[in-house]
């Protein structure tokens, strides 16, 4: 399922345009990407192939409409850092920048092991 962002809503929480109508339920993560990234071109033919894109971040939907969804964004904590319980404090080289229509795309359809950064 793919989609994109609709509306960022604040530093942690957007809107994607796909909802209950599209089969979007709580729980379900989205990673989401860069609108436009380089162009690769087939060396042979010259003809382009399409556009790379890069995963920004991931978020889980929390609250679901007819037509959108909200999502916030959320730390992975099946790793080091919780296996010491050590809290998730993001840099301030770590900064993303999410853009209305970037795209979105779903990775996992189920509640997992994930905690909501705070």
């Amino acid at each position: 399922m793919r989609g994109q962002v609709a509306l960022v809503e604040d530093d942690y929480t957007l809107i994607i345009n796909r909802g209950a109508e599209s089969g979007v339920v709580p729980g379900m993560v989205f990673g989401v990407h860069t609108g436009v990234g380089p162009v690769i071109t087939d060396p042979e033919s010259g003809r382009e192939l399409g556009r790379l894109s890069r995963e920004k971040l991931r978020v889980r939907v929390f609250d679901v409409h007819p037509l959108f969804a909200r999502a916030r964004t959320f730390v992975d904590t099946g790793d080091f850092y919780d296996l010491l319980r050590v809290p998730f404090e993001p840099g301030h080289d770590d900064v993303v920048t999410v853009d209305v229509g970037d795209v979105v795309e779903l990775i996992e359809s189920h509640r997992s092991s994930y905690r909501e950064a705070r």
